[in-house]
């Protein structure tokens, strides 16, 4: 019998588990209980840069921290390609690591995860997937844009990306868009660097160029800010006022993006006269609001 035969079976690989974890869209507070275990107990983390250091500064220092994101958008910042970071949790994994790759927003709306889970599932890793904020719905309640509203008559709401793989515009339904635009709310990812044509093409189709549309800047972070204009204006505000400087930008188009400005008038119309306006025209930026909980007391 030959040596190759008899020798005993290789022991099967111990794969360490693998946990896609959704940070929300940037403040630390809007983490999930499961996704703070998660990074507490990670060995690595394979974080999107984007991710903002508060949330990284929740990971253990025991555990090996690896940037793996580039800025949306940028062709010219490469950072590592997605079969890269493939192979990072696969190795990982198979040292018997516990991985989390930490991804901005939720795993799977416009994050990749479902990509991530098939090359993984390929290669025999279970891996779990714990759900964030995304960031239409950490931007709607930061700055109180609501995403439906009776009133206003809107009853739907749409998710798109701004963009296509090759940086081009998306391939939607341009004439639905236009159609619906005063009876839903749309929320625009990665939209910036498209948002001159992208108004085009919505005005090119039927849409109202006085549509209200906010855009929101780092939302749910200190550092937040928000632009409320309309489609027709929208593109040069956003031009004029630097937006994207600071951090990620989201869209809102639709009746209820003038919802703000609405909010202001009635509190106008209240006795705490003190409150700084919430637009100047259309070119003001403001940083919402942060409510403490406190007891009531007068103004």
């Amino acid at each position: 019998m030959s040596a190759s035969s008899t020798a005993a079976p290789l022991p099967p690989v111990s794969y360490g588990p693998v946990a896609l974890v959704g940070a929300g869209p940037g403040d630390p507070e809007l983490l999930t209980v499961k996704a703070s275990r998660r990074l507490e107990a990670a060995d690595v983390v394979l974080h999107d840069k984007l991710v903002s250091e508060e949330i990284l500064g929740l990971v253990p220092p025991k555990a090996k921290l690896i940037n793996v994101g580039k800025r949306c958008g940028d062709p010219k910042d490469r950072g590592l390609q997605q079969d890269e970071i493939h192979e990072l949790m696969l190795s990982h994994s198979r040292q018997g690591q516990r991985v989390v790759r930490l991804k901005c927003g939720d795993p799977f709306i416009f994050g990749r995860g479902a990509e991530e889970l098939e090359f993984l599932a390929r290669h025999g890793v279970v891996a779990e997937v714990v759900p964030g904020i995304t960031s239409a719905l950490g931007a709607s309640s930061s700055c109180q844009i609501p995403l439906t509203h009776r009133d206003y008559g809107v009853t739907q709401v749409r998710f798109v990306v701004g963009q296509s793989k090759k940086y081009d515009l998306p391939d939607l339904n341009w004439d639905e868009l236009a159609r619906d635009a005063t009876s839903e709310t749309v929320v625009m990812y990665m939209a910036l660097k498209k948002l001159d044509r992208i108004c085009a093409r919505l005005i090119e189709h039927g849409t109202p160029a006085d549509t209200p549309m906010a855009l929101v800047e780092s939302a749910t972070n200190s550092d937040e800010r928000m632009l409320v204009g309309t489609v027709g204006t929208l593109p040069r505000l956003a031009t004029s006022n630097g937006a994207g400087e600071i951090g990620p930008v989201i869209f809102f188009l639709g009746p209820t993006a003038a919802f703000p400005a609405n909010l202001e008038t009635l509190a106008g119309a209240g006795k705490c006269t003190d409150k700084e306006p919430l637009l100047e025209g259309e070119r003001a930026w403001k940083r919402p609001r942060t409510v403490a909980m406190v007891a009531p007391s007068d103004c």
